[in-house]
């Protein structure tokens, strides 16, 4: 799969940050190293998988390295974009096909330090195609 198209929208500097944050986490190289993603991932981060189950923070960047092959497709994103909601805190929106699942994803990030987001929510829920 391929990256499809992004609308970054507002031109803030902190959505910017998150989404490459975001971005960063999708790639199949944090994804397959357990200790890259969890720098991105808040301690208490949970979420609402696609698969209608709930995860949270223990385990969870062991899990998806297991699963991740480094040189693999990168996820396919389509209308990534993001609103700040407060200073340093960012909600993202954008609809991903992962092995040929669509899903709406939504996530809540937050600043860190500067310069470092983590992402503390997540939310995926199926879709039968993008959305318009």
């Amino acid at each position: 799969m391929t990256t499809i198209s992004t609308d970054q929208g507002s031109g803030d500097p902190q959505v910017a940050e998150a989404i490459a944050a975001e971005y960063e986490t999708l790639s199949p190289a944090c994804r397959a190293d357990a200790d890259r993603l969890r720098s991105f991932l808040a301690p208490d981060f949970h979420e609402f998988g696609a698969s209608g189950g709930e995860i949270v923070f223990e385990g969870t960047a062991e899990r998806v390295a297991s699963d991740a092959d480094p040189e693999g497709e990168p996820i396919a994103v389509e209308r990534m974009r993001g609103v700040r909601l407060a200073d340093g805190l960012v909600m993202l929106k954008y609809t991903v096909n992962i092995y040929g699942r669509w899903s709406h994803r939504t996530s809540l990030w937050r600043r860190a330090a500067p310069g470092h987001w983590q992402m503390f929510h997540n939310q995926g829920t199926p879709t039968s195609r993008p959305a318009d």
